[in-house]
């Protein structure tokens, strides 16, 4: 039986695809990426192979490697539409909704049919609608917060302090109107920090060291420096001393 077996090294291009494809089925996505990748050693323009890459790196929460498969995809099949397709759901794992929406429409495009492709387009609209009200809401409950705790520190200080600090009913309503400003103002810093998250599962690995050379090590060994001359180190050869 042990002759019979087959390693990686004498599979062909096609049976590893093939336990790629059975490794998905099993979720076994670690697997499935190291038959994929040694497929594509062997046949480093089968679009296929990037395609099907693309999504276990997905399972697996690599955006990043995945969107650089699928992006390699599009590129060596520019006119297949699931090239598109997997870019796209790179794009809405990691929350670019609006990438998404047009990388999806690319691949509607291109197969004007695609019932899934239509149900992704609404999906990711929507989502993007909910994240927008979402967004809105947040400002909103922020400023409403901010008001209600100004009135009610004016309340506070006008009926249990004998000398009100804001006695004037125009410092009242100025103060109030600060807090809920400041509630405004802090809400829209929530929504640029959610804003700014998004994407940024796409950011390359650290241990890829993708564009960054600047951590390499100098691994020459420095040469060894002698004590003697070279005439003085040629006159103790002679003498026999070296």
């Amino acid at each position: 039986m042990e002759e019979n077996k087959k390693t990686n090294q004498t599979l062909s291009v096609e049976e590893l695809k093939v336990k790629g494809n059975e490794c998905v089925k099993d979720g076994k996505y670690i697997e499935a990426v190291l038959h994929y990748t040694q497929a594509i050693k062997m046949d480093p323009n089968n679009y296929l192979l990037y395609s099907n890459r693309s999504f276990a790196f997905l399972k697996l929460d690599q955006h990043y490697l995945s969107l650089q498969d699928a992006n390699e995809t599009v590129r060596l099949q520019p006119q297949w539409a699931k090239g598109y397709f997997r870019r796209a759901e790179v794009e809405a794992a990691s929350e670019l909704y609006d990438e998404a929406i047009i990388s999806y429409t690319r691949a509607l495009q291109l197969d004007p049919q695609n019932v899934k492709l239509m149900e992704s387009i609404k999906n990711i609209s929507d989502m993007q609608k909910k994240k927008i009200k979402d967004s809105q809401n947040i400002i909103w409950i922020c400023t409403c917060v901010g008001l209600i705790f100004g009135i009610g520190i004016v309340v506070l200080d006008y009926s249990l302090t004998a000398n009100p600090t804001l006695s004037h009913p125009f410092s009242m309503v100025a103060f109030a109107l600060a807090l809920a400003g400041m509630g405004w103002a802090i809400g829209k810093s929530v929504n640029l920090m959610s804003s700014m998250s998004a994407g940024k599962s796409l950011q390359p690995p650290e241990d890829l060291g993708v564009n960054d050379n600047s951590n390499e090590k100098d691994t020459t060994v420095p040469e060894k420096k002698s004590k003697y001359s070279k005439a003085q180190a040629r006159q103790r050869y002679k003498q026999g001393k070296l």
